[in-house]
């Protein structure tokens, strides 16, 4: 039997939008100045090294401080402000991440359901929607297949075209759902796919009512570059000074394509810090780590990262897309987190270690 629901309304499932106080960022104070100039020093080294070409916001018990390095397009040049909208790249993840908690605090899904009963012409049968969360499925990466079976290189995929490819797939390309971590795109473009299944409205549509608004995130948004070319938007993503070009896979959602700046993430923060949207029941098990992904303890939960320093618990993405490089960490045992933005990819990460490090 399959289950298979539609349904055309959605409201926000928290008490309503957060206090407008948390807008105002002159309620907050500075740090102390050897703090703000540790941080304003970290990247200014790494903006004259090249690494860093972006933004950054760093919070920590009502004291904020924020920065611009660098241009938003080189080729004018502008020059970056803070309020500049940056594509997050998988730090998109976690929007879908709390999306799906969302439809499971309202009953509407169970996070072990088959994805099957939500996208029933998906030919595989034995994935459920944890497995996604978690980058158990055992599925191929989307990127890896979609360019030689995509038709037209110059039109934009959707969510339901990865479904079509993947369904093209030998059985050598897949492997056994719940028995091992892979990272894989292609869960979070299905699991985007099945929030507007269920909700009856585009991912984009469903992020902006029930995130975005709700948490005071009033320029943030899923791009469609249908309606508004990516060479129309102001921060544009380079490699080396190369600037990046559109291509189709900027049409699928739920991976990557969420466009936000620090100011509003930080708005998320501290949204998801009360029950403006999650229950705290909810957040637990976003935040409850279901496989271990690296040596040093840190585990993969349900659409963020988690990881324990200096014996804090901390939830994170990073995320990297067609020149843009993200970062988004906040803090569960003490209130602070930090948001940076690239769009310019020279050389290596930046160490996490060390940004946490800039808030002890």
């Amino acid at each position: 039997m399959i289950f298979y629901l539609v349904l055309t309304a959605f409201t926000a499932p928290g008490p309503g939008p957060i206090p407008s106080k948390y807008y105002d960022l002159s309620r907050y104070t500075r740090f102390s100045d050897s703090t703000e100039k540790k941080i304003n020093a970290f990247f200014q080294y790494h903006h004259k090294t090249g690494i860093f070409n972006g933004t950054y916001f760093f919070f920590r018990n009502d004291s904020i401080i924020q920065g611009a390095m660098g241009y938003a397009n080189f080729g004018k040049p502008d020059t970056l402000i803070n309020d500049d909208l940056f594509q997050l790249a998988s730090v998109s993840k976690t929007i879908t991440g709390i999306s799906i908690m969302m439809l499971q605090q309202d009953g509407l899904l169970l996070i072990d359901d088959s994805v099957h009963w939500y996208i029933p012409e998906l030919t595989r049968r034995n994935l459920t929607i944890r497995n996604l969360l978690c980058h158990m499925s055992g599925l191929p990466d989307y990127f890896y297949f979609s360019s030689h079976l995509w038709p037209n290189q110059s039109a934009h995929m959707k969510n339901s075209d990865v479904v079509i490819q993947l369904n093209q797939q030998p059985e050598k390309n897949f492997g056994e759902p719940g028995t091992y971590y892979s990272y894989c795109n292609t869960n979070y473009a299905l699991l985007a796919y099945v929030v507007e299944r269920l909700s009856g409205i585009d991912f984009r549509q469903y992020a902006r009512k029930n995130i975005f608004e709700p948490s005071g995130m009033k320029y943030s948004h899923i791009c469609n570059h249908d309606s508004v070319p990516l060479f129309n938007y102001p921060v544009q993503g380079y490699d080396k000074r190369r600037v990046f070009s559109d291509m189709p896979h900027n049409g699928t959602t739920g991976d990557k394509g969420v466009y936000s700046n620090g100011v509003e993430m930080f708005f998320l923060d501290r949204a998801l810090r009360g029950a403006y949207l999650l229950n705290q029941s909810s957040k637990e098990l976003m935040w409850t780590p279901q496989v271990q992904v690296s040596a040093d303890g840190a585990g993969y939960a349900l659409g963020w990262r988690v990881k324990t320093i200096n014996g804090q618990k901390w939830v994170f993405h990073n995320g990297w897309w067609k020149g843009f490089r993200t970062y988004f960490w906040r803090c569960l045992d003490e209130d602070k987190c930090f948001v940076v933005l690239t769009n310019h990819v020279y050389g290596p990460f930046m160490r996490t270690v060390d940004m946490v490090g800039l808030l002890n």
